[in-house]
């Protein structure tokens, strides 16, 4: 008798830790604070940041590397039914955007981000901030996007010939409460815009001015960021009265809020991994709370019907033009984020070795930070070529002399090794040592062609891109070199040299050493 009674007050027990872990995973405790009359009321905001123009399901290159994680790409039908689901519970959720939205995938590129603008409008946005990649298709491009959105683009520090070129802020009116979102662009977008008339004002300046201006109007103010989460922590230091910030830019991952003094900040990831959900609870007529979850799936039963026709179009008009094989590799091509942008990869000396070959160069400088994802083993075409680079970015041959080549190695080391260094240089025609013990300034090594060291005095042909050319990733040594030859897209480079060679089998040659490494 007494084992039957342990056995029931065990069952019990098992019971009740259930009951109590379901209560905890699926039950907010705030809400229910909420309904006990704890809370005055409840705001919800729906947010995406760096979709880059992925419309479509994606899981075939292996899932997207998202920081330390791999995440499915679901495409902007699947994620809208998350963006559904918070509108059912309440109809007044605002669905806000963080930038770099419209190019970066093989449907973006079709009619330059059309098919993004059709589906975002579809989706209900109530605002966005531009992201630098927003500029890829040309300032000019950007604005007629604006004239097509059904919502506003919110920038407080971008201007032309000394004019704000956006809204800086509105105020949205949602379930009582008054909410000031304002928005914030990256100065490094002047990389990509090409335009001597535009000009990006200093962002914590601007925040302030416009904090002031909100302060008394609105019950809570919310930051539409595309700066990076880190000069967002050093901004809040110096602005005070922002409620929460929407990070982007630097694609991570935050499963849940951080609060660095007054304000809140999370980010939602990128490539349309997650939508992040962030929920205000007022108290007193104030920010109380800030609750925030990122939402997932690969369940395509869920996708949104008149969405996807919309993205399976733009898929169609993709694949028609770039489903040719090109060729064929033994191997998988390793275009893994972080690792592009802190050690050598076989897909990388593929891109690097192509360059150089098309250019005639004696050695090649690239981005790692260009190379967005990995190709699978097997048949290759140009709709996956487009997709490991979706930038519209050329080769470049420019002359340099080596101390310059030196230094632009260098420069590329100051970032070593965290996932936004994207200008980390892949190399072809010259090897290079990382020492990864020492400081920012101090990390190259040395610099080798064909095992002896690479003479500084000595003029070299480099190919490169335009994007370093013109100053992007600060690389002053390449903007001043003189430009011999351009080509055509990297894109249509790197399709040809496959073509050439029929079947490719890239390895870790060892063109990138690292010492004493320290993370791993």
């Amino acid at each position: 008798m007494k084992k039957k009674y342990t056995n029931l007050i065990i069952l019990g027990l098992i019971i009740i830790a259930a009951a109590v872990y379901l209560v905890i995973k699926y039950v907010s405790f705030d809400q229910v604070l909420l309904k006990a009359g704890y809370y005055d009321s409840k705001i919800t905001i729906a947010n995406t940041a760096d979709i880059h123009g992925h419309m479509v399901y994606d899981d075939e290159t292996g899932t997207y590397y998202t920081l330390d994680e791999l995440s499915t790409i679901m495409g902007l039908p699947l994620l809208n039914s998350f963006v559904k689901e918070e509108r059912a519970k309440d109809k007044n959720t605002l669905l806000l955007d963080c930038g770099d939205m419209f190019h970066g995938s093989n449907e973006a590129n079709i009619d330059q981000g059309k098919g993004v603008v059709e589906c975002v409008n579809l989706m209900g946005y109530n605002a966005m901030v531009p992201g630098n990649h927003d500029f890829n298709f040309g300032f000019d491009r950007l604005l007629q996007i604006r004239s097509q959105l059904n919502f506003p683009i919110l920038s407080a520090n971008i201007y032309k010939d000394g004019k704000q070129v956006f809204d800086e802020y509105k105020i949205f009116e949602v379930n009582g409460k008054k909410i000031g979102v304002f928005g914030l662009t990256t100065p490094f977008s002047l990389n990509f815009v090409h335009d001597n008339s535009v000009t990006f004002d200093d962002p914590i300046k601007c925040a302030a001015r416009v904090v002031s201006e909100l302060k008394g109007k609105v019950d809570a103010i919310v930051l539409l960021s595309h700066l990076g989460d880190d000069v967002d922590k050093n901004l809040i230091q110096k602005v005070d009265g922002i409620d929460l910030i929407l990070c982007g830019h630097y694609h991570y991952l935050y499963k849940t809020a951080k609060k660095v003094n007054n304000t809140y900040m999370a980010e939602a990831g990128s490539f349309t991994t997650h939508l992040g959900v962030a929920e205000i609870y007022f108290k007193g007529g104030k920010v109380a709370k800030i609750d925030w979850k990122v939402e997932a799936t690969t369940d395509r039963s869920k996708e949104d019907s008149e969405l996807k026709k919309v993205s399976e179009a733009y898929h169609t008009k993709a694949l028609k033009s770039t489903q040719i094989k090109v060729g064929s590799s033994d191997v998988v091509l390793n275009g893994i984020r972080t690792q592009v942008r802190s050690r050598e990869t076989n897909l990388a000396n593929l891109l690097t070795d192509a360059l150089r070959e098309t250019g005639g160069a004696d050695l090649t400088l690239m981005n790692g930070g260009g190379i967005r994802e990995s190709m699978p083993k097997g048949e290759l075409n140009m709709y996956q070529i487009g997709k490991v680079l979706p930038f519209v970015n050329s080769l470049v041959v420019v002359e340099m002399k080596g101390d310059m080549i030196y230094k632009a190695l260098e420069r590329g080391l100051r970032g070593y090794p965290t996932v936004f260094n994207g200008g980390f240089l892949q190399v072809s025609g010259i090897n290079y040592v990382i020492d990864a013990s020492k400081m920012a300034g101090e990390r190259l090594v040395s610099v080798t062609k064909d095992g002896v060291p690479l003479d500084k005095e000595k003029t070299y042909k480099v190919a490169t891109n335009d994007y370093l050319f013109y100053g992007g990733d600060g690389y002053e040594e390449i903007q001043k070199s003189k430009l011999l030859s351009t080509y055509g897209l990297l894109k249509d480079v790197l399709g040809d040299y496959i073509k050439r060679k029929g079947t490719v089998s890239p390895v870790e040659d060892g063109r990138i050493k690292i010492i004493n490494e320290r993370y791993k």
